[in-house]
């Protein structure tokens, strides 16, 4: 059986259509995604009805769930106040953009969803198990990601929320997070991962890289004249958060010439 996982869209229409043509090539018997559908982006009801006419499984983002409970805050951390207001500012207008019937169906969506496959559970979160705005800690100690996986008493976590594609193996199991889709998570592109099960051995996974065109998402930035920033952050691949998804010095500069 293979699983696609997709996260953190971000009102990023273009970004999702090339991630589920990305993992649907692959011959994926289930797309999963791991939450924000919305906020950041310019097309939040866009994206909203294609993923609810794609049969992609969804749980529910701390970004979804402020929208859905028409909240000031999602509950982020930003780099600076000033990122952290636009984002107040850009969260009003996303709630404002979504019908009654698309917030009450964010607020329906689960909090988790757990597939058994064979002998091996997987457990499908936003953040971490029970909270949704934590994200995967990089190179934390061994200890901290046992302790994740002994919690939520399965075999696999796939969680998102932080953008960051990550891989952790461990005796008791496997922790992974397929980056974003519309997050930044690289230059004009996004990440996905498919995980593999085959008759023998452990899960296999394998992480996809992808491109796509940012004229629409452009053209609607400009229209409704706000979150200029975010715009910034998908074309050289920044967290709308603030922090850098790539060491490259070339493309910090290049957001300095911006």
């Amino acid at each position: 059986m293979k699983i696609a996982f997709i996260s953190d869209v971000h009102g990023n229409l273009a970004a999702v259509k090339a991630a589920l043509k990305a993992v649907t090539s692959h011959g994926v018997d289930l797309v999963v995604s791991l939450g924000d559908l919305v906020q950041y982006g310019p097309e939040p009801s866009e994206v909203i009805s294609f993923v609810r006419g794609s049969g992609i499984e969804c749980v529910q983002g701390n970004c979804d769930r402020a929208v859905a409970r028409r909240r000031e805050s999602t509950g982020e951390e930003f780099e600076n106040p000033h990122w952290r207001n636009i984002a107040a500012d850009f969260l009003k207008w996303t709630t404002s953009q979504v019908t009654a019937g698309q917030r009450k169906w964010l607020k329906n969506l689960p909090e988790e969803l757990r597939y058994q496959v064979g002998k091996r559970s997987v457990l499908c979160v936003h953040g971490l198990p029970g909270h949704h705005a934590a994200g995967l800690p990089m190179e934390a100690a061994a200890e901290i990601y046992d302790e994740i996986l002994s919690k939520a008493d399965t075999s696999v976590v796939v969680c998102g929320f932080t953008h960051t594609p990550s891989i952790v193996r461990r005796p008791g199991g496997l922790i992974i997070n397929p980056g974003s889709v519309g997050g930044g998570s690289v230059p004009s592109g996004g990440t996905a991962m498919i995980l593999s099960f085959p008759e023998e051995g452990e899960p296999e996974v394998e992480t996809l890289e992808y491109t796509y065109s940012l004229k629409a998402a452009k053209d609607r930035y400009n229209e409704i004249e706000l979150g200029s920033v975010f715009l910034k952050c998908l074309e050289l691949g920044r967290d709308q958060r603030g922090n850098w998804h790539t060491d490259d010095p070339e493309w910090r500069q290049q957001w300095a010439e911006l």
